[in-house]
């Protein structure tokens, strides 16, 4: 009884919070040795006395059954199966106590047993998964014991309120078996009730030991830090550092071939080659991948092994699933695919040649200033086609135009974007590329020469030489301004007939074919050969008539019939 009464005052006490204040003085170290060496044998004492308890009942129970030749009730085997159930439970308890709550679960024998595929891939993933379990083991075995002290307390709090209301049942007022059965229910829940107690105790005690063994951060961290890099992390280095000479061997390799024993014009057009230097790529990447494996295997580092097989999975199956991409681009690169190299394909409503086929694919305008880059994807949705005398673009830089609203103007810059026009005056006009592409404008310098036609009318009283002095006159005198102005040497040829008979006047066409050299002064010459035209019918007399108009009067048309 003392022993008990002992034993409720300890636990009480360690029920309580831990006491804050100012440092304690080295005097209460022994004092706190002693409490916890009283604190184990009092443990110790308990829970001998349980298991000499339940191992009393349970062989009392095993006599009784002995000798039966009919089956065990099943009431006596479930309390049988309890029994050895809590004193096997309190034997690992005390064997925990004993040991100080040493942890002794590396000391246990695994069981054999047969495995299948799926077992063997856990085990080669093994270590990772225990690697990631050593990174969280202290936070959860303290949530466990935690948990384990929640769920002692609140089992407790049941056995204790089972106990009193036994304990308030009046013995007097019971038979004698109706009394023996509620003792026996008494004795059965104050054994659950110092079992909890046990169970709480252990795993408080684990979380003492927890706290007792949380590092400060250098005397943790950098110990960890110092390991990971003597050991982990230096085999990274090694196994990043091999494969790094391992990719530069290779190249050393591949450009002493291509320097030494191939020619510009087989490295940019030869399929071979490109085939060549695709699988060149793909054996330096099993080479390197082959060359880290080994690395890791020989440092031993099962961790990285895992790791790196886990990543050559993944890849494995991410090229599964997109393998026909891969085999569509695989063809363009090895320019057998839709669109070839130096080729002429259409994209976004402009012609464009294939420069290189690459993983970013070049392309240029001839007509254009700068390139576009397209991804690999994109240019597997086009379709190219042989270049043979293609126009590129209406215009060329500097060339001198007139737009469909006839505005004349000189290209300034082209770029694959923006189209800039400079007007008279100073005045510069903008394009969309693709919209400028699409408006049919008079380019006058893309030949080497243009025209400028000049319609001009004189009066039907030179009807009897407008077909010899006339033109003969206005090409003469036409011809003579051209020269006068300076325009002679880029005089190409002139021609002055009879265009049309209108109802007013006869209409002359005079026509000089220029050098594209003076595009610039379209306007001028026009002007040029207008004002020509005027001087020659002064000179010679000749009449410029009115556009002539005939009124109808009805009146007096009906007077003059009746």
């Amino acid at each position: 009884m003392i022993m008990q009464i002992r034993f409720l005052l300890l636990l009480f006490l360690c029920c309580l919070p831990p006491a804050t204040g100012w440092a304690q003085s080295e005097t209460d170290a022994p004092a706190r040795s002693i409490d916890a060496e009283d604190m184990q044998a009092i443990r110790l004492d308990e829970l001998a006395r349980l298991l000499q308890k339940k191992t009393a009942q349970r062989t009392e129970l095993e006599n009784s059954l002995a000798g039966r030749s009919d089956p065990i009730p099943a009431d006596k085997q479930k309390t049988l199966n309890n029994l050895n159930r809590d004193i096997g439970n309190l034997s690992d308890t005390f064997e925990m106590i004993a040991l100080s709550n040493m942890d002794t679960s590396l000391l246990r024998g695994a069981d054999v047993v047969t495995t299948d595929w799926r077992q063997d891939l856990l085990d080669i993933l093994n270590p990772l998964i225990e690697s990631l379990k050593s990174i969280t083991k202290r936070p959860r075995q303290v949530a466990e014991a935690r948990d384990t002290v929640f769920r002692s307390e609140a089992r407790l709090q049941i056995t204790r309120q089972a106990v009193s209301e036994l304990e308030a049942i009046p013995a007097g007022t019971l038979d004698e078996e109706a009394t023996l059965r509620v003792a026996n229910l008494l004795s059965k829940w104050r054994d659950e009730q110092a079992q909890y107690e046990q169970q709480r105790l252990v795993a408080q005690a684990q979380l003492e030991r927890l706290s007792e063994d949380q590092e400060t951060f250098f005397e943790g961290i950098w110990p960890a830090t110092r390991l990971f890099l003597l050991g982990r992390g230096l085999t990274l280095v090694i196994a990043l550092a091999t494969g790094f000479l391992t990719w530069a061997l290779m190249r050393f390799l591949w450009w002493t071939y291509t320097t030494r024993f191939t020619t510009k014009d087989q490295r940019r057009n030869s399929t071979w080659f490109r085939l060549l230097e695709y699988s060149f790529y793909l054996v330096t990447i099993l080479i390197i991948v082959m060359v880290t494996l080994v690395v890791l295997y020989v440092r031993e580092d099962l961790l990285l092994l895992a790791i790196a097989f886990l990543l050559i999975v993944a890849t494995a199956l991410g090229l599964r699933q997109y393998l026909p991409r891969y085999v569509r681009e695989a063809r363009l690169l090895l320019n057998l695919g839709a669109v070839r190299e130096d080729e002429r394909i259409v994209y976004n409503g402009l012609p464009w040649q294939v420069m290189s086929l690459n993983l970013h694919t070049v392309l240029r305008n001839p007509a254009l200033d700068g390139v576009i880059r397209l991804p690999l994807e994109v240019i597997g949705t086009l379709v190219s086609r042989p270049v043979k005398n293609n126009l590129w673009f209406p215009s060329n830089r500097g060339d001198y135009v007139i737009l469909p609203d006839g505005t004349f103007g000189q290209i300034r810059v082209q770029t694959p974007d923006l189209v800039e026009i400079s007007v008279k005056g100073g005045m510069t006009m903008t394009y969309s590329t693709q919209d400028f592409y699409g408006i049919n404008l008079i380019n006058l310098s893309r030949d080497k020469t243009f025209g400028v036609s000049v319609t001009f009318g004189f009066d039907y009283a030179l009807q009897s030489i407008s077909l010899t002095e006339v033109p003969e006159t206005l090409r003469g005198d036409v011809q003579n301004a051209l020269e006068e102005a300076g325009y002679g040497k880029h005089l190409e040829k002139l021609i002055v007939e009879l265009a049309s008979a209108n109802a007013s006047s006869l209409d002359f066409l005079i026509f000089a074919t220029m050098s594209s050299d003076v595009a610039s002064d379209y306007f001028k010459l026009n002007r040029l050969i207008q004002q020509t035209c005027v001087a020659a019918a002064n000179a010679n007399d000749w009449n410029i008539p009115f556009p002539q108009l005939t009124i109808h009067n009805a009146s007096a048309e009906k007077s003059n019939t009746g």
